[in-house]
């Protein structure tokens, strides 16, 4: 989404994250955007005339990404494993954690966002389901029992609400130390009673970096 748009405005929104991610959105004035960015304020309000201007781009580059870095992941139909989808999550995260950490007020304050958030967030619990799914079929999930209530999109949210709050519940217990590992072997803890033998050994090696054939 980047690549196409006027050289200031592309420093302008790369600016605005980093401030945004330091200091916090609602703390961040378009005035300390334009200053960081050394142009005048009346050249950035002629690409941004309102803030909602520039966050609204902000979260669509950020929604364009997030796509990208999903469908270039060929890891994820061919084998299955979460824990992939998990990480692209949790490194994503990380890079816009302001979003993650002011999830709640930017929603309030920015209706939009609200729907396009509630349209992923389906997208996305959709995908763990099925990637699951694939498990299930490669030999590395048990299958679901036939009395079970929904069982996988109860997994599935379980795993979304563990990467979507992660960061904020780090900040909150102020923990700092490897939060996209501890996040994957929390997802790894939520889906461990559900893996086959095959399926814990192939988590295991994922998680310690040594890839087991499937």
């Amino acid at each position: 989404m980047l690549k196409k748009a006027n050289p200031t405005k592309i420093k302008i929104i790369t600016q605005a994250i980093e401030l945004y991610n330091t200091f916090g959105v609602f703390n961040v004035l378009n005035q300390d955007i334009a200053k960081a960015v050394g142009i005048s304020l009346s050249n950035f309000n002629y690409h941004f005339p309102k803030k909602e201007n520039l966050i609204y781009t902000v979260c669509g580059h950020m929604s364009s990404l997030l796509q990208e870095r999903i469908q270039a992941n060929k890891m994820l139909t061919n084998d299955g494993i979460v824990l992939e989808l998990v990480k692209i999550y949790l490194e994503f995260e990380s890079e816009f954690k302001f979003f993650y950490l002011d999830t709640n007020s930017l929603l309030m304050t920015y209706p939009y966002i609200k729907k396009e958030l509630e349209l992923q967030i389906t997208d996305d619990i959709k995908m763990i389901r099925n990637l699951n799914y694939i498990a299930i079929g490669k030999g590395l999930m048990k299958p679901e029992p036939e009395n079970s209530i929904e069982l996988l999109d109860t997994i599935a949210n379980q795993i979304w609400m563990i990467t979507h709050f992660w960061f904020a519940q780090s900040r909150l217990r102020n923990i700092s130390d490897d939060l996209v590992d501890n996040g994957l072997r929390a997802c790894f803890a939520i889906l461990h009673p559900y893996l086959t033998k095959k399926g814990i050994e192939v988590y295991e090696g994922y998680l310690s970096n040594q890839p087991v054939n499937i």
